[in-house]
């Protein structure tokens, strides 16, 4: 199942959304350009937008755990395209049993694969410019921006929507619909690739694009209106 997921991953090097050139290789001059970065008015159905998740060893970030790894796949003007990022990301740790059960990722998969500073590089290459999407954000945040904070000294600066809390604006009583399990069934999306990072990411993908038409009836058509309804309900 992974193999064919990865089947959808292209290299675009003419997109126009790229972040650097060959002349800025760094992970730390990127990050470094984001930080300073003014992020305008994004529209919510005609702007680039990266879904990203991670597979991680666990769940604390701030001790031992670590990304094994990270996929993302571009959506353009509310439509999932094939431009996508998949890596496994060699942990420099041994995977427990009960992770490489759930995710498939073995250590002999990671092996020789590159470490994690690599991956965010090559990461953050993919995403240029464009905002972030992810279903609880905070946790894949949270891994990729310690590291990013010990190496170059302070965390990612881009603007993340994060689909759970799109689930709690536009369902505020369903509590049952906070999961991705719960809001792909609630949208006849087929879960495939389900707990891989690549896999995830399409489904919170096709997940923010089922949701756009409820968000527009709300009148929230950009990112700067839906930032002043997730305060204005106390969710941000």
């Amino acid at each position: 199942m992974f193999t064919s997921l990865q089947r959808l991953v292209k290299k675009r090097p003419t997109d126009p959304y790229l972040l650097s050139s060959p002349g800025l290789p760094s992970l730390h001059d990127k990050v470094t350009l984001l930080k300073h970065q003014t992020w305008p008015e994004y529209g919510l159905a005609n702007s680039r937008f990266v879904v990203f998740d991670t597979e991680t060893t666990g769940f604390c970030y701030n001790k031992e755990d670590e990304i094994i790894s990270l996929g993302a796949i571009a959506i353009e003007n509310g439509l999932i395209t094939d431009s996508c990022f998949s890596q496994f990301v060699n942990p420099n740790r041994l995977i427990p049993s009960i992770t490489t059960e759930i995710t498939g990722i073995t250590n002999e998969m990671v092996a020789n694969c590159p470490d994690v500073l690599t991956v965010l590089d090559q990461f953050l290459e993919f995403k240029g410019l464009s905002p972030l999407i992810a279903h609880t954000a905070s946790f894949d945040l949270n891994f990729i921006n310690i590291k990013l904070r010990r190496y170059c000294g302070h965390r990612l600066n881009t603007p993340t929507i994060d689909t759970l809390l799109l689930a709690q604006l536009l369902f505020p009583v369903e509590e049952n619909l906070r999961s991705l399990d719960s809001l792909a069934q609630y949208y006849g999306i087929q879960p495939t690739g389900r707990h891989t990072a690549l896999g995830d990411a399409l489904i919170t993908a096709q997940i923010y694009t089922k949701m756009l038409d409820s968000l527009w009836d709300l009148g929230i058509k950009t990112t700067y209106q839906l930032a002043n309804h997730l305060i204005f309900k106390h969710l941000i």
